[in-house]
């Protein structure tokens, strides 16, 4: 039998336990919602999205309280991180930029009452300034240091001038400035990365300057003026001892990476064109219950056309400027969301890139137009991956080039040669050393929401047989590489192909993280061929495995050809496409892209076929839509029979 006291030492055993268990998985596991606000006024300012009425504020504060949601503050992130205190149920974040006086007047008093928590973030140089264009003024430091010694308050850095646009491309783009590199007009260059850090860091140094003197201490929390930044920017606050770096993506956040948190913005109307020409009813407190509940809710549907940068360029500046603004208008009309542009030449369509459309260390220049057409064409709310080779690349120094091509056996012969497809090897260091400049320079000058991978990351199963390639596979495997090992042993070769998948997989892996290294918040598509998902024994063709690119990658953009495929009846082939697909649970991550141009019988596809293609797709339960090739200078395919299906706002199949 259990005596009592024993009893209560296994209870407080027992609760002991729980409590400690609780607090390393709320530590490691545990996510809150972070609500970024701007100016509350007595009426909202219809000139400007991003403010709000008194009356919405309250009531949206009412919500927080009777639906059980618990504002917190910076120092219960810290202590959950650290195991200390888990956060509440249901945790948020509130948070305020710019110091506006509404802030001190009325925002303040009312968090009060409720005993909410909250973030003011200054930015230094507006203070006593009074930039134009802001919605009402801002609060002199006398005010900002009343409030930052209120219980509820704390002041986080919004720079001290990086709120606030620069020029970066040649053609007099501009962006923010703690997001691109700064172009100098009178010297005709883009700064360096050891420029633009020391740049950063000079605006942090009178940041903090300018708090030590104002307020007595340093901020700890940075928050980036129109939630843009980079990876260098960050390495810099870390540099200045910031513990918090806050964005503007949608979502929830972790206490994994308090120099990645999300914040989902409060808006008062619709900032997008379109859903404003609508005049249809905005409810801002009903789209702000809609955020706390879900923050992803308004993920979008991709609807993508694939462009071509040759078809825009021209040795004459002014054409190359009019044939972009009919790109432009086609694409504003269409209604796509997304654009896969083209950021490399190839005005003869033979795959092998000897020339880009950015300045670069690696390859000529046929013209500097990617950023700027870039720029212009996501001003008009248009997202825009950059489409690139990953190995078809001829380096100008054909002899590096011809030591680091893909080694292939022809069929029917045992001698080896070099690939027939200028390709270079993905086992070769050299390779990934130079492809990754390629893309960094992109990714450091240019304005992208993501990339799209061109469909020459594959090889065959008579490829790569590169040296570089039999050393690696010999010191995983123990065994040599050869060409009669792996067509008369079925486990070699099972084991020699999936070994080409992940090299793939891991070469374009390392690619990723130098584009986000510039472009923190971008996203990543993979061409496949349909032949991959028809067929599984197809891996062996092209080293290509859907299942894994699901993992890997935010979009698999699955090239859907019938024409291509020779496929009997298209719109049945289609649908077959979107049940298999659904088969591997790869709907929400799956672009269907549909060709319009018939490479082998040289002519556009009917546009009444591409219609009904579509709407199999769509009526099979696919969701994310894609075309390729399209040409604006002739209207293929034809806009007025396809914009339906391609529009985001008026398909009427959506679910």
């Amino acid at each position: 039998m259990i005596s009592g006291k024993s009893t209560a030492l296994i209870i407080a055993f027992c609760l002991a336990f729980s409590l400690l268990t609780a607090c390393d998985t709320t530590a490691a596991d545990q996510k809150l919602i972070v609500l970024c606000y701007h100016a509350v006024l007595p009426e909202p300012d219809r000139n400007d999205p991003y403010t709000i009425s008194r009356y919405v504020f309250v009531k949206q504060m009412e919500y927080l309280k009777t639906h059980g949601y618990n504002p917190v503050s910076l120092d219960d992130m810290l202590r959950a991180k650290k195991g200390e205190k888990p956060l509440p149920p249901k945790p948020v974040l509130l948070m305020f930029d710019d110091g506006y006086v509404s802030y001190r007047e009325f925002i303040l008093p009312v968090l009060e009452k409720y005993g909410y928590p909250s973030v003011l973030a200054v930015v230094g140089n507006f203070v006593g300034y009074k930039p134009k264009g802001l919605p009402e003024p801002v609060m002199t430091w006398q005010q900002i240091r009343e409030v930052s010694k209120h219980r509820l308050v704390e002041i986080a850095s919004h720079s001290y001038d990086l709120h606030r646009s620069i020029r970066y491309t040649p053609q007099g783009n501009v962006a923010a400035a703690a997001n691109v590199k700064l172009y100098n007009e009178e010297k005709k260059t883009i700064e360096s990365k050891e420029e633009y850090r020391k740049r950063i860091e000079e605006d942090f140094l009178k940041q903090q300057q300018v708090f030590e003197k104002e307020l007595g201490y340093r901020p700890r929390a940075m928050v980036w003026p129109y939630g843009k930044y980079s990876q260098p920017a960050v390495e810099a606050a870390e540099k200045f001892g910031y513990q918090f770096a806050f964005t503007l993506e949608n979502g929830y956040s972790g206490l994994d990476d308090l120099m990645h948190i999300k914040r989902n913005m409060v808006i008062n109307e619709p900032v997008d064109e379109f859903l404003k020409s609508l005049k249809a009813e905005f409810d801002p407190l009903k789209e702000f219950i809609k955020m706390v509940k879900n923050p992803l809710y308004d993920k979008k549907l991709i609807r993508a056309a694939q462009v071509d940068l040759d078809l825009v360029y021209d040795p004459d500046p002014a054409q190359i400027e009019k044939n972009l603004g009919r790109l432009i208008d086609r694409l504003v009309v269409m209604r796509v969301n997304t654009v896969f542009l083209q950021a490399f030449a190839d005005p003869d369509g033979t795959g092998n890139i000897r020339s880009v459309y950015f300045p670069n260390r690696v390859l000529p220049v046929r013209a500097d137009i990617f950023s700027y057409a870039a720029h212009q064409i996501s001003i008009r709310e248009i997202q825009v991956y950059a489409w690139m080779p990953t190995l078809s690349i001829e380096l100008p120094d054909k002899k590096l080039n011809d030591s680091l091509r893909v080694r292939a056996y022809s069929k029917g012969s045992t001698g080896l040669s070099t690939s027939w497809y200028n390709r270079l090897s993905p086992f070769n260091s050299i390779t990934l050393k130079t492809i990754r400049m390629l893309y960094e320079d992109l990714a450091s000058n240019s304005q992208i929401d993501g990339i799209l991978f061109q469909d020459d990351a594959y090889l065959n199963d008579f490829e790569d047989f590169h040296p570089e390639a039999a050393e690696q596979f010999r010191k995983k495997f123990n065994r040599q590489l050869s060409y009669e090992s792996v067509r008369q042993d079925a486990g070699f070769f099972k084991k020699w192909t999936e070994f080409k998948t992940w090299t793939i997989i891991s070469f374009l892996d390392e690619l990723k993280k130098t584009v986000r290294y510039w472009r923190p918040e971008a996203r990543f598509a993979r061409n496949m061929y349909a032949e991959v998902l028809l067929n599984p024994s197809a891996e062996e063709w092209y080293a290509q495995n859907y299942e894994l690119f699901l993992r890997h990658y935010d979009f698999v953009a699955l090239m859907a050809y019938p024409q291509m495929e020779k496929a009997d009846n298209p719109v049945k082939w289609l649908a077959s496409i979107v049940n298999k697909v659904k088969k591997h649970n790869g709907i929400d991550k799956t672009i269907f892209k549909i060709q319009t141009y018939d490479w082998d019988k040289k002519e556009w596809l009917d546009n009444n076929l591409l219609r009904r293609e579509l709407r199999a797709i769509l009526q099979s339960g696919g969701l994310h839509l894609a075309y390729y090739p399209d040409d604006y200078t002739i209207d293929k395919p034809g806009l007025n029979i396809i914009k339906l299906e391609m529009s985001t706002k008026t398909f009427p199949f959506l679910p």
